[in-house]
């Protein structure tokens, strides 16, 4: 699992695709956040005084993407440091990473394909990359060097999973808390960082666990919390992965697995991910 994470702000809308995996990726795993924005300057004749008009307007901008950043890290309770960066993208930020031993670079993008400056980003970073985007929960790109067998994997190549697997399901409270936050968005949200097939929260009309207390919807007379239900199917290992991962959450339900054959499961494809393997 990665332990010390950097987000990339550029002030834009792509941002928040960014910020939105790579703060909820750092409070599941307990990983140290940096936030870091690349003012380039010109590299064609101008003055000092122009090159230090552009450097200023940069750094307005800058400067309130990264204070939204933080204050949507603090909200979701994730502690971060900030900083503006001077340089060429690639370089700069290549260098930030050696200097703060990041071992995982995330940033945002909306289209497609990314633009030059990120691909070659993504080629010299020396650290794993994940693209955030709005209809893709992350994509792995960047040196083959980099990459593991582990967080490899992407949605294009689970276009076919089918035969044997394995199902998981988590038995809580809808009521239950940790950290302030319900016990199910925790699990989810753990989950979605382990690039699993999927993930369902379902909610139940009325039950009882281990204590005899009835669980039942808020229009019940008796009602305590709704019964809820999280499934995940996948292959063997990745359930296994699954269930270390959340296992410390569930201090007051049921974790049961179970061997099922997985008839189908597909997807969209996009040609985001097809751009990522290029």
């Amino acid at each position: 699992m990665f332990d010390r994470i950097l987000i990339l702000i550029g002030g834009s809308p792509d941002d928040r695709y960014a910020l939105d995996y790579g703060v909820a990726l750092a409070r599941s795993s307990g990983a140290e956040t940096h936030m870091a924005a690349v003012i380039e300057l010109p590299t064609v004749a101008a003055t000092i005084d122009e090159i230090k008009e552009v450097e200023e307007e940069r750094r307005s901008v800058l400067d309130e993407a990264l204070q939204t950043a933080r204050e949507y890290a603090r909200t979701a309770g994730q502690p971060v440091t900030t900083e503006i960066l001077i340089g060429p993208l690639v370089d700069t930020v290549a260098r930030a990473i050696q200097k703060r031993a990041i071992n995982l670079l995330v940033i945002g993008k909306t289209r497609d394909s990314l633009d030059r400056d990120y691909r070659q980003l993504a080629r010299r970073a020396p650290c794993p990359v994940f693209v955030a985007r709005e209809t893709v929960v992350q994509e792995f790109v960047g040196a083959p060097e980099n990459r593991s067998e582990h967080w490899e994997v992407r949605r294009d190549k689970r276009v076919r999973i089918e035969g044997s697997g394995r199902m998981l399901q988590i038995f809580i409270g809808e009521a239950d808390r940790a950290q302030g936050r319900p016990v199910y968005e925790l699990i989810v949200e753990r989950l979605r960082t382990l690039d699993l097939a999927g993930a369902t929260v379902f909610p139940g009309e009325l039950g009882f666990g281990a204590a005899g207390r009835l669980h039942a919807a808020s229009h019940r007379p008796w009602s305590h919390d709704r019964p809820t239900v999280i499934t995940v199917v996948d292959t063997r290992e990745a359930i296994q992965r699954a269930v270390d991962r959340v296992s410390d959450l569930v201090d007051n339900g049921l974790i049961v697995t179970s061997d099922v054959v997985i008839i189908k499961y597909a997807h969209r494809e996009t040609s985001a991910t097809t751009a990522a393997a290029s």
